[in-house]
Order: structure tokens, then C-alpha cells, then sequence
């Protein structure tokens, strides 16, 4: 049995044991009697009692409890509830700063959220356990609610220390086939002198089509299962981001051309279907900035529409979305400068709406 911040375990080649403070990758710290905190692989414990809901947690996604809740905040006292829902710490009573092993120093951040299949041998059918990762070198307080319309509903609100995880919430596999928009929220602190870091706040919309997909799941340094990892704050990645230059944007999109298997010829009369969704080009699209993001969609569309050139495509449809508009008409002023004998106009508005046009590359013969 795998074990998580909180359960009480004993050593399976030594004496004694105690409660599990924090996990990094392999490594268990256990939290003795004698007020020691003692590193261990975890397979060298067994857990004895394991915690059903993490000590700092609170989760209150269901609309009764939290308009309950809600209420009993604002009046203090209520006579219909005799106590918090169920996960409800009173953060004040608790005293962060008395641990006696201190935060290491350093002021790296990294945090994830990752979607772990319960069935690996079927993941695409599977149900999916959300995961928060602090893989930083500071302590966290966090809110992750989920949008509805122009309001947020919290899903669960809790503290991480560094290097630890903690599952959120479990999705049934038919709640996810729809466009699902997370608001991630976190303050970041330790118990020792530390550099402020700026709260992060983020929405991160999780597309569908990623979980119909095997390629989708992949090995990881955080789980001993494959799963979808979602980057919200990266300091080390930032830090490359930043000395990015247009050949090395070019490079990424070859790199991820080149790993993509070809497309078959296609017959004539056949239509080539092309999705510009930075989410289709590249990993984490959150790490760079909107004109990097727009150059690497027109890397790929002059990509392939070379290809769809060179082979007996006829026509060919580019799906860029609406969004603001922006690659749309980037799009077409590349055809009309540089591709003026092409005709385009825009594609079915039944299949597409206004997300997507279509390049006539040669007339039916």
C-alpha cells in the first residue's frame, strides 16, 4: 500500500516508526517519537494506519454544505451545524513556524497538476485521480476551484509542504468529456527567512480530446504510473523560456514534427484536416508568451501546407479557433503574400462554425 502525508507507519527492516511529514519521489520522511524526522525508501515501511483525509485539507464542492459553510463564517455560530464539513481545519490553531526541521533554502518553484488513470491497463476508459505536486522549495497554501460560468466553486483548499503531493479529486471518466476550466490559486511560504514570492493564480482549461489519446499519458518523475501533467508554475523552465530565440522556436516544432508519425498519402479529392490548437502543437503551452505561441502556429501551417503542396491533396483545412482573431488573420495574410495564386475561403460552418478555413490547393481536373 503506497502511503501519503499523515498515515502512521512502521520500518519493515529496522525498530519503530512514526508519521509520514513528507514524500520526495522514493523517499519517506517519518516523524519519530523522539521528535526526529527519518528519511526511508518507501519500500522499506509499512503503513499501520493510514489518514483519510489530509490534516490541512477542506473540501467543500458540494453547493448544500458550502452555502452552509459559507453562512457559518459570516455569523460565526449557527445553530444547525454543530461542525465545519467534514476536511475543515482551523488554519489558526496551527502552528507552521514550530516544525524543528527547517525548509531548505533556495527559492525554486514548481508546481503541477496531474491526472493519474485508477485502471493503467485501460486509461482512456479509466476514472482519473487529480493530483496536486509541490515539487518547490517552499511550503504552500492552495485553493483549486472549478469555473462555472463567471463563478468558481471550490473543489478542495488545503497546505502542501515541499516536495509532496496530495490527490484532489476523483473524476468518473464521463465528467471529463467535457471542456473542464480549473482555477488554481497558492501562497508560498517557510519557516525560516525566505524571498516572497509572488501568489499564483491561474486557470487552466483541460481539453477532452487529451484523455481519448494513450500517447496523452506519459512517464513521469512524480508517480510510478503514466499520467497527464499539467505545468502551473516553473521557475527553472521560466528561466530557459526567456532566452528563447526564433530558430530555437523553430527547433521545438521540428523536434515535435519529427517524433509525429508521417500522414499517409493522401488520394485525390481527399480533404487533409490541419489543428493549429497550440494545445495539439506543444506541451504546456502556459510557458510562453502569445507571440512565441502565434509563430509556432504559422511554423506549422506553412509546414504543412508545403507538404499538402508537394502531395495530391486538393483541399486542405486549417482549424485555428476563434479566440481573438489574431491567427486567422495572420494566416490569411501569409496566403496572400506569399501564396497568392491559392484560393481560401472559410469552411463549413456546420462542422467548424468560423474556427477554421479552407485552401483550395489545385482544381478538379
Amino acid at each position: 500500500m503506497k502511503c501519503k502525508v499523515g498515515d502512521k507507519v512502521r520500518f519493515l527492516n529496522d525498530i519503530g516508526g512514526g508519521k509520514v511529514t513528507r514524500i520526495v519521489k522514493n523517499t519517506v520522511y517519518v516523524l519519530g517519537d523522539d521528535g526526529f524526522e527519518i528519511p526511508v525508501l518507501q519500500s522499506d515501511i509499512v503503513v499501520i494506519n493510514q489518514a483519510a483525509e489530509s490534516k490541512y485539507a477542506i473540501n467543500i464542492e458540494d453547493s448544500e454544505t458550502q452555502s452552509a459553510f459559507n453562512k457559518n463564517i459570516k455569523e460565526k455560530t449557527n445553530p444547525d451545524i454543530d461542525e465545519a464539513p467534514k476536511g475543515f481545519v482551523d488554519f489558526a490553531e496551527i502552528d507552521f513556524l514550530a516544525d524543528e526541521v527547517k525548509d531548505e533554502l533556495g527559492d525554486n518553484l514548481s508546481i503541477h497538476l496531474a491526472f493519474v488513470p485508477t485502471n493503467q491497463s485501460n486509461m482512456i476508459e479509466s476514472a482519473q485521480k487529480l493530483f496536486l505536486i509541490n515539487d518547490s522549495s517552499f511550503r504552500l497554501f492552495y485553493t483549486i476551484s472549478k469555473w462555472d460560468g463567471k463563478m468558481i466553486n471550490l473543489v478542495r483548499a488545503g497546505f502542501l509542504y515541499p516536495d509532496s503531493k496530495e490527490i484532489i479529486k476523483e473524476f468518473a471518466r464521463e465528467s471529463i468529456n467535457e471542456d473542464l476550466t480549473l482555477n488554481v490559486q497558492c501562497i508560498f511560504f517557510k519557516n525560516r527567512g525566505f524571498t516572497p514570492q509572488q501568489p499564483e493564480y491561474y486557470d487552466i482549461k483541460i481539453n477532452p480530446t487529451k484523455f481519448f489519446r494513450v500517447g496523452s499519458f506519459i512517464s513521469n518523475d512524480f508517480f510510478e504510473e503514466k499520467a497527464i501533467i499539467y505545468s502551473i508554475a516553473d521557475t527553472q523552465k521560466e528561466e530557459m523560456i526567456k532566452t528563447l530565440t526564433n530558430k530555437d522556436i523553430n527547433k521545438i516544432i521540428e523536434q515535435k514534427d519529427s517524433i509525429i508519425k508521417p500522414p499517409q498519402k493522401s488520394k485525390v479529392n481527399e480533404v487533409e484536416e490541419v489543428d493549429l490548437h497550440i494545445e495539439e502543437l506543444i506541451e504546456n503551452p502556459a510557458e510562453f508568451t502569445p507571440g512565441q505561441i502565434i509563430e509556432m502556429q504559422l511554423a506549422r501551417f506553412k509546414l504543412t501546407l508545403e507538404g499538402g503542396l508537394k502531395s495530391q491533396v486538393r483541399k486542405m483545412v486549417f482549424i485555428h479557433g476563434v479566440g481573438n482573431g489574431k491567427l486567422k488573420h495572420e494566416l490569411r495574410k501569409e496566403l496572400e503574400k506569399n501564396y497568392p495564386k491559392l484560393r481560401y475561403q472559410d469552411a463549413s460552418f456546420k462542422e467548424y462554425g468560423y474556427g477554421a478555413t479552407m485552401v483550395f490547393l489545385r482544381s478538379i481536373k
